[in-house]
């Protein structure tokens, strides 16, 4: 049996070659040759159709902000009326407008050539799923563009025979990010992960906000950090006024994420409470966290 942690680098191969077909500047290619794979090998990889099913909910006016120096992506937005289930340890809220107002932040890999800073963009398509083929390779995770090409998608660096995020100026454009981060991340944004598109379709009608920023990001008053190592060279904000979130990973919330069977939905696009957890074990309560 292979351990989820295992599956997602097995999954997550064929989305290294999503940057050959929309992450780079038009007319340019991004750098697929981290690491040394060939590209008979990242086309082996699986292709399963990965679903958020954790307790985050969809947020209302969602927002990112990219930190082009920390490296970090924040996505933020109010829960939804009513909602009162408890959050994962990783989330941080404030009251605004008499409503909560919750933040997410994830460690990203940013473009080392392609990336205006303090710009903003929006998110209006996102593919949820591709079938891997000779035309769209990212496989089973989303792929959400907001800059021409340039996008937040899975990781493409290899080490040591396994698929890592590498926290750093490493891609040529594209914000690569922990294949269950980028799931959760179009789950929050209002993406539905059990539709399946091809080349050329796309979730329409979102108009989510990206801001593009050189220093380091900041929340409630604090500079934004996040716990996930970063490449050599990089500056991480420091002092009494940084916002250190946690990060997660598969396999400490295994039941957040999961491969789809569409066969078990009997036709219906909804995924069932704790669908995921019927698979794997969390290893611990997801609104506490480690201890």
């Amino acid at each position: 049996m292979i351990s989820l942690s295992r599956w997602f680098v097995l999954a997550a191969l064929p989305l290294a070659m999503s940057t050959l077909v929309g992450c780079a500047a038009e007319g340019e290619e991004e750098d697929v040759s981290d690491g040394e794979v060939t590209e008979d090998e990242l086309r082996k990889g699986a292709a399963e159709q990965w679903v958020y099913n954790g307790t985050m909910p969809q947020l209302d006016q969602p927002s990112l902000t990219v930190s082009l120096t920390a490296h970090t992506a924040r996505v933020t937005g109010f829960v939804p009326a009513g909602w009162n289930q408890p959050l994962p340890y990783y989330a941080d809220t404030i009251t605004e407008g008499g409503r909560t107002k919750v933040a997410v932040v994830y460690p990203i890999a940013t473009g080392s050539s392609v990336n205006s800073q303090g710009t903003s963009y929006s998110i209006s398509r996102v593919s949820p799923w591709v079938p891997t083929n000779s035309a769209a390779t990212w496989g089973g995770f989303p792929f959400i563009p907001y800059n021409r090409g340039i996008a937040f998608h899975g990781p493409i660096t290899a080490s040591d025979g396994e698929w890592k995020l590498i926290r750093g100026p490493v891609s040529h454009g594209c914000n690569r990010m922990q294949g269950e981060h980028v799931t959760e991340l179009a789950h929050l944004i209002g993406v539905d992960m059990t539709t399946t598109v091809h080349r050329g379709d796309a979730t329409t009608g979102l108009n989510v906000p990206v801001t593009v920023i050189r220093k380091p990001d900041v929340w409630n008053g604090k500079q934004v950090d996040v716990n996930y190592p970063a490449a050599r060279g990089v500056t991480r904000p420091t002092g009494p006024d940084v916002k250190m979130f946690p990060s997660w990973s598969a396999d400490q919330l295994a039941a957040f994420v999961c491969p789809l069977n569409k066969r078990e939905l009997n036709g219906s696009r909804t995924i069932p409470e704790n669908y995921c957890a019927r698979r794997y074990q969390n290893a611990f309560d997801p609104a506490i966290g480690p201890r």
